[in-house]
């Protein structure tokens, strides 16, 4: 559950081809902060807690990013393909090369880190602007996009959702299930063999 603006609402996942479609036009809108927020969102799934605490110096010249969970308080080791660390060093050339040891995610006009009502104010902008196909879209749809992701990437396996309930920290594989929208998914199924 995501709070924005006094309402409690449940985000969604964004399928794949429309994450890929948002990263793609805030690129040619030269939004370079907006897309390395969504890559890192989505390329680390970590809580808006710990992505907002992330600096340069974590994900520029190394193959792993090193995370103690504020919400968990567990370490993380995430590792960062190749074909991530060469987005986030794109990324880092097209901002201006900021000093490494300022935060990924910062407002350089304000000089502040932006506040999460802020991000998630963003996000339904760019809903809207870009016609993204995702009812509730917060801050927290980008763990959801990972996860669906991985799951689909994996052959749709029990494996993978084992797997994805040790990443992202759920209590069982039934949480992490109704997390990733299946059960909505396999409800709405068994509905379409009702015929008249």
């Amino acid at each position: 559950m995501t709070r924005i603006k006094g309402q409690l609402t449940t985000s969604d996942y964004l399928p794949i081809e429309e994450f890929n479609r948002l990263c793609d036009c805030l690129r040619k809108d030269k939004l370079y902060t907006w897309e390395l927020y969504c890559r890192v969102a989505f390329c680390t799934a970590l809580r808006i807690s710990d992505l907002l605490t992330l600096r340069w110096i974590d994900v520029l010249d190394t193959d792993e990013l090193i995370k103690i969970e504020h919400k968990t308080k567990k370490t993380r080791s995430i590792p960062l393909a190749p074909s991530v660390s060469a987005k986030f060093q794109e990324l880092y050339v097209l901002m201006g090369k900021p000093e490494k040891n300022m935060p990924l995610i910062y407002n350089y006009r304000r000089k502040r880190i932006y506040s999460l009502e802020h991000i998630n104010d963003k996000l339904k902008d760019f809903k809207r602007e870009y016609r993204l196909s995702i009812k509730h879209f917060s801050t927290h749809s980008f763990r959801k996009t990972f996860g669906r992701f991985v799951y689909e990437q994996c052959g749709k396996s029990a494996e993978s959702l084992l797997f994805l309930n040790e990443i992202l920290v759920h209590e069982s594989v039934r949480t992490t299930k109704r997390y990733i929208g299946l059960n909505k998914d396999e409800i709405n199924r068994i509905y379409q063999y009702i015929k008249f």
